[in-house]
């Protein structure tokens, strides 16, 4: 990218004029400022400066912007990112609330709130909506980082059951369905209704036999999941059993903020899912694997069952139709339960802007450029040069490209799309971008397959605007907390730890200080929420 370089020389009214009319005129490429913004950025992901949507920001901001990398193996050894010498600005800081609100206070990164008058786009979501300024604040008021908004009301339901059609009609041609599951193959299509029982009893057929006829019946995996993950976690297996959990095991319910661990049926979820892996259905590589693992591991379709949002990303394409959605496994008394994530669709700490830049002014009015629609658009998904959306708009509309060759929609947005700081809510979505195939689909899957059987008057867990005491609190307690939960609940299912009652019991015993404690903060912040938003 040239950097393009915009001043104004004060020395005389008619020189300045001059210049700037010829910087204007001839498109310049010299100018009084460049600066220089740090990211997060794996070897894979395109170099940011080639990219034609930032080409294209400079070309109408006339500020250039030099894009710098950290790997995130980098980015996390470094403890003092903002101490890094000649960068104006950090984009993916991933700052949490504590630390966003420790460099504030200390003027290390600067108080975007005070410079609105150059953000006409984000002064206007502020005041449009309450519920961003809100969550977006420090307890000072102050607000010390620009927001990643993608509204689709996909996050809080991370969660899908995919079962192998192909192995269960297998099962029913041969005469090998469990004693007490009755289905013909005229049931196998989205939708199949299976309670746990009966869900339980065809994972293992599936563990005992050779479903894939390779002369094996030990490299099958009858159900696979990525434990504590944000999406594809076992959350919902544990809800089916009448608990709104989530991977934080805390939630809302009707109001009140809570801890599935003091739930009995949670407990009795624990106990259970031992019992599954020592049955084999659950193998021990659900708790240790990572996404990328995972992922790799489904596409030859050895998975029995899998939790993840769409099957398109975990399988390869000549085994996804092999595949169809299981509704939410009903218990014993035939209901069913899911509860919600607390994954949010205001992501705080997306980019923050050094106290040290020469002109933060100037600098987010470049970045307020993100927050319009078609920008949004193509920071997240692609640029229109790289072929993201087709370059023909429709009613006004940007229309994504679904076909990118041999590589997947994901792979191709991976490399293409820098993501960070978006606006894309309800409305964008009405008038300006449309969704991409797959999102309307998974949006169309979880409002018939999922989100009716949402644990009754559970809610996600909103961003919270905490006071100083409560963040230093939080940080000395959440963390002990979530790392011994972790080590309990892993350690009981895969046999390390007995899953008995007096276990539990001195499990909720021993940290019975903590959870108090993160539940009275976390109740006193939602409540302010509340009255702040005036719901």
């Amino acid at each position: 990218m040239k950097k393009v370089i915009v001043g104004i020389l004060v020395a005389a009214v008619w020189l300045a004029g001059v210049i700037g009319y010829a910087v204007v005129a001839s498109g310049s490429n010299s100018s009084a400022h460049q600066f220089t913004v740090l990211t997060v950025k794996e070897d894979s992901v395109k170099d940011y400066n080639t990219m034609p949507v930032f080409q294209q920001l400079a070309d109408e901001t006339g500020i250039d912007v030099e894009w710098k990398y950290n790997t995130s193996a980098q980015y996390s050894n470094n403890t003092d990112p903002v101490g890094i010498k000649g960068i104006d600005a950090i984009y993916h800081s991933g700052f949490s609330n504590l630390k966003l609100y420790d460099y504030g206070r200390r003027g290390r990164i600067v108080a975007i709130d005070e410079y609105l008058d150059s953000m006409p786009n984000f002064s206007k979501i502020l005041s449009e909506r309450p519920d961003i300024k809100e969550a977006l604040k420090s307890p000072d008021g102050h607000i010390y980082s620009l927001p990643r908004v993608e509204e689709m009301g996909l996050k809080a339901y991370p969660n899908i059951l995919y079962i192998n059609k192909a192995w269960v009609k297998k099962l029913i041609d041969e005469g090998n369905l469990p004693d007490g599951v009755n289905l013909s193959a005229d049931d196998l299509k989205d939708g199949l209704d299976l309670s746990r029982e009966e869900f339980k009893a065809i994972l293992q057929k599936f563990n005992d036999l050779d479903m894939d006829d390779d002369g094996s019946t030990t490299n099958e995996v009858p159900l696979s999941f990525v434990s504590s993950n944000w999406q594809g976690n076992e959350s919902d297996l544990i809800a089916s059993f009448g608990v709104p959990e989530n991977r934080d095991h805390k939630t809302i319910v009707d109001g009140k903020v809570i801890f599935t661990i003091e739930m009995e049926n949670w407990f009795n979820a624990v106990r259970e899912l031992a019992d599954w892996y020592q049955r084999g259905l659950i193998r021990s590589a659900s708790f240790t694997q990572q996404e990328n693992d995972f992922l790799a591991r489904g596409q030859d379709g050895r998975y029995g069952a899998f939790y993840w949002w769409e099957k398109d990303t975990v399988l390869s394409a000549e085994k996804r139709d092999d595949y169809i959605i299981v509704l939410p496994l009903k218990d014993n008394d035939g209901n069913r339960y899911v509860g919600v994530s607390n994954e949010l669709e205001v992501e705080k700490g997306e980019c923050v802007i050094l106290d040290s830049c020469s002109d933060k002014a100037a600098l987010l009015s470049y970045f307020d450029k993100f927050f319009e629609p078609e920008y949004s658009a193509q920071l997240n998904y692609g640029s229109i040069k790289s072929g993201a959306f087709l370059s023909e708009k429709v009613d006004g509309k940007l229309i994504p490209n679904d076909d990118h060759g041999v590589q997947s929609a994901d792979d191709f947005r991976m490399k293409n799309a820098p993501y960070g700081v978006v606006y894309l809510t309800q409305e964008v979505w009405d008038t300006s971008v449309e969704m991409e195939s797959r999102a309307k689909l998974r949006v169309g899957n979880l409002e018939s397959y999922v989100k009716p059987y949402t644990y009754k008057g559970a809610t996600t867990i909103p961003n919270l605007n905490y006071t100083q005491d409560e963040l230093i609190t939080l940080n000395t307690y959440e963390s002990s907390l979530a790392k011994n939960i972790a080590s309990w609940f892993t350690g009981c299912i895969t046999g390390n730890i007995v899953p008995s009652t007096e276990s539990w019991q001195n499990l909720l015993k021993t940290n019975r200080a903590s959870i108090d404690t993160v539940l009275r903060i976390n109740q006193a912040a939602y409540d302010r929420y509340i009255a702040a938003i005036g719901a």
